[in-house]
């Protein structure tokens, strides 16, 4: 079985990235792993609007996942992994995929509706899709629960 050095997961606030950094931190420990903790900070050209107006959302998002990275990297450490790092970068799943290594990508499955995905395409797809690794996608268990 191969061990994985580093593992990244990426993170955006929903419920399947939080799903994915508890199933991160617990290979991470099992591995013996560091933890690399990430934010894309994405702009499609269906956003409209202004310079100033982009530029304040980008601020915003900046803020916000700064402390939700901070935040996530103390959940890690107290959890006991040893080596947390965190990135935030502007751009794609492409950016991602060009600018960070690790032998493990953990993310959490798309919330995106089959429109969504079909006009914008999925994050975690192009991850699945184009990493030279492996990549471990995380549902959301939330739409796929088996009715009995």
């Amino acid at each position: 079985m191969q061990q994985y050095q580093t593992i990244l997961v990426g993170l955006d606030g929903s419920q399947p990235a939080a799903a994915a950094l508890t199933k991160a931190i617990t290979l991470a420990k099992r591995e013996r792993a560091g933890l690399h903790l990430v934010h894309v900070i994405e702009y499609s050209p269906q956003v409209g609007g202004t310079a100033a107006l982009v530029a304040q959302a980008h601020a915003k998002e900046q803020a916000t996942f700064t402390q939700v990275l901070a935040t996530a990297q103390q959940q890690a450490l107290t959890a006991g992994v040893e080596k947390v790092t965190t990135a935030m970068l502007t751009g794609s799943a492409r950016t991602l995929l060009a600018t960070q290594t690790a032998t493990l990508i953990i993310v959490g499955q798309s919330g995106q509706t089959a429109i969504d995905r079909f006009m914008l395409g999925s994050f975690a797809e192009t991850i699945v899709r184009e990493a030279t690794g492996d990549v471990l996608v995380v549902r959301n268990q939330a739409t796929h629960k088996i009715n009995n």
